[in-house]
């Protein structure tokens, strides 16, 4: 590997201003929440950053990396806080913020755009759009984790509470790409595969390879273009909001509503996590929590106001069947969360969440409904067992942390059929070096959670557990890696362990 011929080569390729050296420069990308905070992952530098301008740059860089047998990493927003920007090895990070193109086809409703573009940004410029040009659509990208989630070369499944899976995953709302792969060569799936763009042609032949980078973070190649479906913007819709005292009895209610085809974005949610996420400062969170029971489920409603009024009667009837009091109009507006969601535009509330919450870790996995309840009893045992292990996490000194220490979460897709996930997310008091040691020791207790119970979980393919629980799959996809990148420098150690 001649990482100082590679970088003199790149230089001639995107100019030497586009190549950053400096350890000042670099070390941004050596690092995030999980590598500062739960210290799971060594800091590791990349040996240079490199922001190519275009595809074609692309191109030439990714042979030349070939050639000289140098590790590429890749970063898009910068926002995706979960190591699948961070290099594995010694490497080298493309960055693509200076690749911004966004093209929006009015025809056809949808909208091309390039790695560096950010969803929520995104979004932004198409309430614009909705207002100058009286153009009532707009992107769903999913949720997921961050205002880059939709980053083209991290493909997240998508999970942002109320509308978290409206149009189902994040991916099923792609229609086509535009893909550098390990060898330079260019593929253009689906809807960009032929000379002129195919719309909704979102198929064949053959594997439909636009689900290719789905979770590899680049492992398999880098793409440049992405092309989004545009969904109407609804002209009515409400959200509801209703107050239960534990975990297990609204998903009685959550059963009832997915038989009965009402609402969207089904939820459940504790307090304290909902009210982190709703509020502008601790002390605000602190008073939501505290006027409400412990758990939140809530729920979108769209369509006419006929449809709406009617499923609103019916949601209404099932969450008192089950126990649950309909928060009063005043308060759902204060739990103003994720509301925004319920429209289908992307937003991002996970600064609020860090902010209110300190440091925080989650543990999510894809169940059946009927499975919640067993996953949230063996998280509260695991919890239960180690107390001892964490200084002040229940005893902590500053009022109200120790409610803020847990709790169960829930995300359906449009009608709960498909890829349900439940996650339990807890806080630690990170000011406590022993804190944070006991911290990977639970997280490595509940890692096995979706082992046990034989689930897929919501992780990376760095992830140890990945293997283990889909040990074929792993294996296959290993041998399309071997065969795509038979010198293994697209994101070595990140898509796949080593």
């Amino acid at each position: 590997m001649s990482l100082e011929r590679f970088k003199e080569k790149v230089k001639e390729i995107v100019g030497s201003k586009w190549v950053f050296a400096d350890p000042i420069d670099r070390y941004p990308y050596a690092r995030d929440i999980v590598t500062d905070g739960l210290k799971r992952y060594t800091e590791m530098l990349p040996e240079f950053v490199v922001l190519p301008g275009t595809t074609q740059e692309i191109q030439q860089i990714v042979v030349l990396a070939n050639e000289l047998k140098v590790p590429l990493y890749i970063i898009g927003g910068g926002s995706t806080l979960l190591v699948g920007s961070l290099p594995a090895k010694k490497g080298v990070t493309l960055d693509f913020k200076r690749m911004q193109g966004v093209e929006i086809d009015y025809e056809n409703l949808t909208v091309t755009v390039e790695p560096g573009v950010w969803a929520l940004p995104l979004s932004g410029e198409f309430k614009k759009i909705t207002k100058e040009k009286n153009f009532s659509y707009r992107p769903y990208f999913g949720g997921g984790p961050g205002p880059s989630s939709h980053n083209a070369t991290n493909f997240f499944t998508g999970q942002n509470k109320l509308a978290g899976y409206k149009y189902s995953m994040g991916i099923y709302c792609v229609n086509g790409m535009e893909m550098v792969l390990p060898d330079g060569s260019l593929l253009k799936t689906s809807a960009m595969a032929g000379e002129r763009k195919l719309s909704f042609w979102a198929h064949g032949p053959g594997p439909d390879l636009t689900y290719l980078p789905f979770f590899s973070n680049a492992a398999y190649g880098i793409v440049t273009k992405i092309v989004w479906k545009l969904f109407p913007i609804p002209d009515n819709y409400i959200t509801l909001w209703a107050y239960y005292c534990d975990f297990k009895t609204p998903l009685k209610a959550v059963r009832e509503l997915m038989r009965r085809e009402i609402g969207k974005g089904l939820c459940v949610i504790d307090c304290w996590t909902q009210s982190a996420y709703s509020s502008e400062s601790i002390e605000e969170s602190r008073i939501l929590a505290k006027v409400a029971p412990k758990i939140f489920l809530g729920l979108s409603i769209e369509g006419t106001e006929r449809m709406i009024s009617y499923q609103k009667k019916i949601a209404s009837q099932i969450i008192t069947e089950t126990g649950g009091r309909i928060a009063p109009p005043e308060l759902a507006e204060v739990y103003r969360g994720h509301e925004v969601n319920s429209a289908g535009w992307q937003q991002s509330n996970s600064p609020r969440i860090l902010k209110h919450l300190g440091r925080t870790a989650a543990a999510g996995t894809y169940l059946a409904v009927n499975e919640y309840e067993e996953f949230d009893d063996r998280m509260l045992q695991i919890l239960k067992e180690m107390e001892g292990e964490l200084d002040g996490y229940w005893n902590h000194p500053e009022p109200g942390f120790g409610e803020y220490a847990g709790g169960p979460q829930t995300y359906l897709c449009q009608f709960g059929h498909t890829n349900n996930a439940v996650e339990y997310i807890f806080a630690w008091d990170h000011r406590s070096f022993k804190n944070t040691q006991a911290m990977v020791k639970i997280l490595t207790k509940i890692k096995e959670v979706p082992v046990i119970m034989g689930a897929g979980p919501l992780v990376l393919g760095r992830d140890p557990s990945v293997p283990q629980i889909m040990p074929n799959s792993y294996k296959l996809a290993r041998k399309l890696k071997t065969l795509l990148d038979p010198e293994n420098i697209m994101a070595p150690g990140i898509g796949f362990l080593e």
